[in-house]
């Protein structure tokens, strides 16, 4: 398998070729790339070369969420995180879509059961989902980042006290995540 990086993917789209075998369409703010892995094959490729899996992103998602269906994947790139939302179940290798988080403008009702989804370059995806369940999915995807952020935040030694490492410290043996 050839390397292939999403770190300037703003959409990975599964489509069909003349063949009817399945590739994925990347989406970045300079054009369009055809590849020929499906979505969740270039998520599992990416989490691989920095130390994680597919499997084990989603299972931490299902930890900090504790939301056991249709979560987001973070990929943990450092300094920022990249967080990707799929747009329905991961199961629906034909039709799921996913977004990366901090390309994402904003989304917008279209029709009853379509939405638009405005990347940061203006570029404008129809999505075959409801508002409401897309709106959801970008919801948790806000949310785990802004948590895996203030944990990062709160680790790095250079940014917090002695103090807040270990309470962080006593927090995570207890399971217990108070913040304020």
């Amino acid at each position: 398998m050839y390397r292939i990086s999403l770190y300037d993917a703003c959409v990975l789209k599964p489509k069909f070729d003349q063949f009817n075998n399945l590739y994925t369409l990347m989406i970045t703010p300079n054009g369009n790339k055809k590849v020929p892995f499906t979505p969740m094959q270039l998520l599992d490729s990416e989490l691989k070369e920095h130390g994680s899996s597919l499997k084990g992103a989603k299972e931490a998602a299902k930890a900090v969420l504790r939301s056991k269906s249709v979560n987001p994947v973070m990929i943990p790139r450092l300094p920022l995180l990249q967080i990707w939302f799929p747009t329905e179940a991961m199961r629906n290798v034909e039709s799921c879509m996913y977004f990366s988080l901090h390309h994402v403008e904003k989304i917008v009702p279209y029709l009853e059961n379509c939405t638009i989804v405005v990347l940061t370059n203006y570029e404008r995806i129809e999505v075959p989902v409801s508002y409401s369940k897309l709106h959801k999915q970008w919801s948790k995807a806000k949310d785990y980042f802004s948590t895996a952020l203030l944990k990062q935040f709160y680790r790095d030694p250079l940014y917090s006290k002695a103090e807040q490492q270990i309470m962080l410290k006593c927090a995570e043996i207890n399971e217990q995540y108070v913040i304020n």
